[in-house]
């Protein structure tokens, strides 16, 4: 008997995830322009021709990887945007951000690797400026909405911060004092609201 729509479908989405989880571990042992394309559909258990057939370069796969590594981040900043005040932003931002990278952290290591590598990033033609451009402008109104002064110098620092966070997350397999470095730095946030001077009466 046939497959459904929906069996063919579940089963496109399974194998493109299985190339994905293979390119995670062969890129980030050997490097992306050290994976030819052989090896990484025999790491994914496929034939090279289904591969293409799902994306259409090597490339294509390292760009989808990006892009998730995106979609964790405006997660992160859902969870954060919850939360009414600075001192709640920050401190969601960050437990989000150790959660996530939990989740995903040969996806992280993989990422925090490329921004060291230009030339593999322009061939993606992956927006990626304006990806940090974008994510800066969402804390700084995410804190001029909490009423921070000079909100986007102090969107710059969070955003500093949370890069430094993310780069000890992931050297440490275990034993670092996340909870801890959480805390301590929400307590530098303002934990109730302040009015701005022009809503003040």
């Amino acid at each position: 008997m046939p497959r459904s729509a929906d069996a063919n479908a579940a089963l496109r989405e399974k194998t493109r995830e299985r190339v994905l989880q293979a390119a995670v571990r062969l890129f980030s042992r050997h490097g992306f322009d050290g994976t030819p394309v052989r090896a990484l559909a025999e790491e994914a258990g496929i034939a090279v021709g289904l591969l293409y057939s799902h994306f259409e370069s090597k490339e294509a796969v390292l760009l989808a990887l990006m892009q998730s590594s995106m979609v964790d981040v405006a997660r992160t900043l859902e969870d954060a945007d919850r939360e009414p005040t600075a001192r709640g932003f920050v401190t969601a931002l960050l437990t989000s951000t150790a959660e996530m990278l939990d989740a995903h952290r040969d996806l992280w290591r993989l990422s925090q690797g490329l921004r060291h590598q230009p030339e593999v990033l322009a061939r993606l033609k992956l927006p990626l400026e304006h990806f940090l451009v974008a994510t800066h402008q969402r804390l700084k109104q995410a804190l001029a909405a909490r009423g921070v002064p000079e909100a986007g110098l102090e969107a710059r620092v969070l955003f500093a911060t949370v890069e430094g966070f993310t780069q000890q997350y992931l050297q440490h397999e275990s034993g670092y004092p996340a909870a801890e470095v959480i805390r301590a730095v929400a307590r530098k946030w303002p934990g109730a609201l302040r009015r701005r001077k022009a809503d003040a009466p």
